[in-house]
């Protein structure tokens, strides 16, 4: 799908690694899609997803949740011109660090969220594509 020049450029042209687990030979109608492989692929990266996610820590910590996790990010990037005194320069780099943290702890969760979501979308093709097969071979 591209854009009208006008809009804006087009998006880039992505491909799949030709060793993609669960793709295979094209035949001119494209590749050998492995439905099994591909539900595996999706189970691996909602695993990993969670892992980015964050777990309830025992202790009931709400900012340690592990490394990289959201949680993490927020609550240990989340500095800002209290934590840097009232020193004028200090203080500028607590503005810059609370709006840098703002935003970036923003865009992490709406990272993961689509990731979500491009993962619901590949197995409901899957499904859709199965039943259709099915319903056209009864």
């Amino acid at each position: 799908m591209s854009r009208a020049p006008e809009k804006g450029s087009p998006p880039p042209e992505l491909a799949l690694a030709p060793d993609f687990p669960g793709l295979g030979e094209d035949d001119g109608r494209g590749p050998y899609v492995d439905h099994g492989e591909l539900r595996a692929v999706v189970k691996r990266l909602r695993k990993h997803l969670g892992t980015l996610r964050g777990n309830p820590q025992p202790s009931m910590s709400a900012t340690w949740s592990g490394p990289g996790t959201v949680g993490e990010v927020a609550g240990l990037g989340n500095v800002g011109p209290a934590e840097t005194g009232a020193w004028e320069v200090a203080s500028s780099f607590g503005y810059n660090t609370k709006q840098a943290y703002e935003v970036f702890g923003d865009s992490y969760y709406r990272l993961l969220e689509q990731a979500e979501r491009w993962a619901d979308a590949v197995e409901q093709a899957i499904s859709n594509y199965e039943k259709g097969h099915i319903d056209s071979s009864a």
